[in-house]
């Protein structure tokens, strides 16, 4: 029981790690590749945002070896359901890192009942879709990021084709990736650079002004 608990919560410097608060001067310690469909209906409205993480194949093995319960070294449904649920419960607090803003006002999202978990090819693999919790019009200027506040886990979108919109009204507006820079980010923000800054866990933060973001200007 001991060794079963120890394994587990080498997996929860992930796990838990993403839901207990870090000052942002940390490093990320787990990398995953991210891609992100905004899917539109045709009358002009946000459907969902479709997020798919694909991780890093250090942290993957890590997770293998803490949830293999058989030993065959592959993660079988039962096993990939206990992460899902944990996962699920997880990063709840945290919109499932998911920030959306529109005309420069936050947006509520409704959470997605579970958090999809596959393991292929060496790499552990999460999916899952949330919703705006009220009518998101495509009208004005629509921001959308996807990223850890506690800057634990790195999402990085690798091509900008990654960061994409989708479904009926897809050419509504103009879309573009911004990828801000780190240096001119500091820069800006020299004069706030205190203790108290790092501390801080609002729309304000360092991980959410250096984040890959998509940008909607729609008429």
């Amino acid at each position: 029981m001991k060794i079963d608990m120890i394994r587990r919560l080498r997996v929860l410097a992930f796990l838990a790690g993403l839901i207990l608060p870090t000052t942002a001067s940390a490093h990320p310690h787990v990398f995953a590749e991210a891609r992100l469909e905004i899917e539109t209906s045709a009358d002009g409205h946000v459907i969902e945002f479709r997020n798919v993480w694909r991780f890093d194949e250090v942290f993957s093995s890590s997770v293998v070896l803490d949830f293999d319960e058989n030993s065959d070294l592959v993660l079988d449904t039962a096993e990939l359901a206990k992460i899902s649920e944990m996962v699920t419960q997880s990063l709840a607090e945290f919109d499932y890192y998911v920030s959306v803003t529109a005309n420069g006002k936050d947006v509520g999202i409704s959470l997605p009942q579970t958090i999809n978990v596959d393991y292929q090819d060496g790499q552990l693999l999460m999916f899952f879709a949330v919703v705006p919790d009220q009518e998101l019009v495509l009208d004005g200027k629509i921001a959308v990021g996807v990223f850890d506040p506690t800057m634990y886990a790195a999402l990085d979108f690798i091509n900008d084709e990654d960061m994409m919109v989708t479904g009926g009204s897809a050419t509504r507006c103009t879309n573009t990736v911004v990828r801000p820079d780190a240096d001119e980010i500091i820069a800006q923000n020299q004069a706030s650079l205190t203790e108290a800054f790092f501390e801080t866990t609002g729309s304000g933060d360092l991980s959410k002004l250096l984040a890959t973001r998509l940008e909607l200007e729609c008429l």
